[in-house]
């Protein structure tokens, strides 16, 4: 049997349970619920006496009076009584992150009649894929959902950048085939807050695999090291880890789903211990099911799991982050995804498929906001019109963040009148034929961008996923 934590509950009385099935009508999930009350209490607050008011206050004043006094002693005994028998059920149940102080929460809806490109204002999407002819147009790929956004097992193909990410029936979708590496961040304007304590980030994803080449992650980093598109340095494109993180990776073990954990200090890689219980042994891997998966981070601990089957793989110790807040990323990678086997979808070596991850419900609390300005445009290279454009000034202590390659990479604030150079974020490498993460300080106010480049023995310069951060 796995591991379980805490009480166990029954599925029937799991109320925080988010699964949800793809329906057209109806959808189930505790996040859209309002928060849970405890009718006891609720009514013990109805019987008190108001202010001003006699009735049941003094000694004598007749039945009524008696018996409502009777009530609320007989009240003060039970209800300590009663909360304490319901603590553990009600500490457990994942209140919506919206009804709570300090907190995000996004649901990610959305309803189109086809697939819909997703390009939130609060929400920096970072698409990448390595081989050069895939700079401009993705390897082409089944995606789940049909055109008309039917559920899987419908599907509609998919080649573009800006289709990578879509919406569908209320969810969100990430989707790419990288047959050199490709890989999808998605990161909220809001940080992980644990400068008070214990913080919590959960989501909700489906659990369907149909490659072992094809996983997701997670990245907690703090601001001033944060990356564009943070990678183990045993991978084999980008740069290699931020200065310092937190990391929740999926991995496979004999045909298994597990989480494996990191923490990183001056890009030392520690690994956490952990479990290798695989999710296939308590659930059905379902594409159209998401169910929810929980991070609870302290200075000094972590742990990770699924709340409602009682699981986690991680729950321990580590050693003092020193930081207390951290950049939130919520990560899609594809290696040559068709070479793998079909993973928990079915199918031997070679018979792996790019797939399409589903993502629901994403809340953080407590979340600390920053500062985020996308570019109008995605990239610019020598092909595009220099310049993009923001939708309001840069603030005092802002930073440019994208991700580029080529050489000689500069960047304008004032026009083109004067050029200065791109400056790199601190990164473990720096291969020339890799795009690199970029974090240059600009000043207050700039509202637009030039960029310019030169070309290498790796190919042409380019620039992208353009974005002003601030805190």
């Amino acid at each position: 049997m796995y591991e379980r934590h805490g009480p166990y509950k029954p599925p029937v009385a799991a109320r925080n349970h988010v699964m949800r099935r793809e329906q057209a009508t109806t959808r189930r999930s505790v996040s859209r619920c309002p928060p849970v009350q405890l009718p006891h209490a609720s009514r013990a607050l109805e019987w008190q006496p108001k202010a001003g008011d006699s009735r049941g206050t003094e000694v004598g004043a007749g039945v009524v009076g008696r018996h409502v006094a009777a009530r609320a002693a007989l009240l003060a005994i039970v209800l300590p009584v009663v909360a304490a028998l319901l603590e553990p059920q009600v500490s457990s149940v994942a209140l919506p992150a919206a009804a709570q102080p300090n907190a995000f929460f996004d649901p990610l809806d959305g309803s189109p009649s086809s697939p819909q490109p997703w390009r939130p204002d609060n929400w920096d999407v970072t698409v990448h894929s390595r081989d050069r002819d895939t700079w401009k147009s993705l390897n082409p790929m089944q995606a789940h959902h049909g055109a008309d956004c039917a559920p899987p097992p419908a599907v509609h193909e998919m080649s573009a950048y800006e289709d990578a990410v879509f919406l569908c029936r209320d969810h969100l979708m990430t989707a790419i085939r990288g047959d050199g590496y490709g890989a999808i961040y998605l990161t909220p304007n809001q940080m992980l807050d644990f400068s008070a304590g214990e913080a919590v980030l959960r989501f909700d994803m489906s659990t369907l695999r149909t490659s072992d080449r094809d996983w997701v992650d997670i990245w907690i980093t703090p601001f001033a090291d944060n990356l564009q598109a943070p990678l183990d340095d045993w991978l084999p494109d980008l740069n290699g880890v931020p200065r310092n993180a937190v990391h929740i990776r999926m991995d496979d073990v004999a045909g298994e789903t597990v989480f494996r954990a990191f923490v990183v200090h001056e890009f030392r890689v520690e690994p956490v211990p952990g479990s290798s219980t695989g999710y296939e042994r308590f659930l059905t891997p379902s594409a159209i099911q998401r169910d929810t998966f929980e991070l609870r981070l302290s200075r000094t601990h972590l742990s990770f799991g699924m709340p409602d089957f009682g699981y986690r793989w991680v729950d321990a110790s580590v050693s003092d982050l020193v930081w207390t807040r951290g950049v939130v990323q919520l990560a899609h990678h594809s290696y040559n995804p068709t070479k793998g086997t079909g993973s928990n979808a079915g199918g031997g070596t070679g018979l792996g498929a790019a797939n399409t991850w589903h993502w629901d419900n994403v809340s953080i609390a407590p979340a600390m906001p920053f500062t985020m300005l996308r570019a109008d445009r995605r990239f610019v290279d020598a092909t595009t019109p220099p310049r993009v454009a923001f939708s309001a000034a840069a603030p005092h202590g802002a930073h440019l963040r994208f991700a580029g390659i080529g050489e000689n990479l500069e960047l304008s604030v004032d026009g083109g009148a004067t050029w200065q150079p791109a400056l790199k974020q601190a990164q473990m490498k720096a291969a020339d034929e890799h795009f690199k993460s970029y974090w240059t300080p600009i000043p207050a106010g700039v509202d637009s961008v030039q960029f310019r480049g030169s070309e290498g023995w790796f190919g042409p310069w380019m620039v992208r996923d353009i974005a002003i951060w601030a805190l």
